[in-house]
């Protein structure tokens, strides 16, 4: 469908260049309400894909308006009994091919509400996420917290060099994480959440930060996986193995597709 319009059981108008469609408000209350022939799309729809519905059908099918639907507009129709954009002969003009039109933003927009969105910081280039959104229909897979692998089984246990400092052991840590996320079909640009617990180095006044980044950015933000987390670090006293600088936990997303 292009939005040419149609003749068949009646003739329908073009939705293409329709200037019904240059204003949002009434697409916004016949998706929410439905009209005569056409159903009501308000009970399946929240309003954001109301509103990215109402924005499809003005910039997409042969329209180029000014997208001027908002989420608050959107709440209103919802309360409006009747449509306040025109009256019944303007109704049953639009209502064929926009009921047409809907069919296809409804795949659109819940293919788009099955997606994980991700939303970076604000001018920063700091490789977390400030939020992300997950899907309804996603599976979060809770991972427990994973501790270092031994970085050298020729030095003594126990000492800095068994397991490595902060940024070896980070490394060791997200390895694993990696490894573990794979046997369950999953991968590091999975994961969504993160929560670091870092020890100071011995000798140190606080955590090793620089040296904790320096293992997360190989396997965040790269150009093979430039997915990020959500993520918090904090610094605790100790760990279960005294040698132990860095435990890491995860949250990974499973979406349907």
């Amino acid at each position: 469908m292009h939005g040419s319009g149609a003749v068949g059981a009646g003739k329908y108008p073009a939705l293409s260049g329709n200037p019904n469609l240059e204003f949002a408000g009434y697409a916004t209350y016949i998706i929410i309400n439905g009209q005569a022939a056409m159903p009501s799309f308000g009970h399946f729809f929240d309003d954001k894909q109301v509103l990215a519905s109402t924005n499809c059908l003005q910039t997409n099918l042969g329209n180029d308006y000014e997208p001027d639907g908002t989420l608050d507009a959107v709440a209103d129709a919802r309360r409006t009994s009747r449509p306040e954009y025109g009256g019944t002969r303007m109704i049953r003009k639009f209502i064929a091919p926009l009921a047409a039109a809907t069919a296809l933003t409804t795949t659109a927009a819940f293919a788009q509400s099955s997606e994980v969105v991700r939303h970076g910081l604000q001018d920063s280039d700091f490789p977390i996420l400030q939020a992300v959104e997950v899907p309804a229909d996603a599976t979060l897979v809770y991972l427990s917290g994973t501790v270092p692998e031994v970085a050298d089984e020729t030095a003594e246990k126990g000492s800095p060099e068994y397991f490595g400092d902060t940024t070896t052991q980070t490394a060791s840590v997200l390895a694993s994480i990696e490894k573990k996320l794979a046997g369950l079909d999953l991968d590091m640009g999975d994961v969504i959440k993160m929560q670091a617990y870092l020890v100071a180095p011995e000798g140190s006044d606080g955590m090793d930060f620089e040296g904790f980044m320096e293992g997360y950015t190989q396997y965040f933000g790269t150009e093979e996986q430039p997915e990020l987390p959500t993520r918090s670090v904090f610094a605790v006293a100790g760990l279960a193995n005294p040698a132990w600088l860095v435990e890491i936990e995860v949250v990974a997303v499973r979406t349907g597709s």
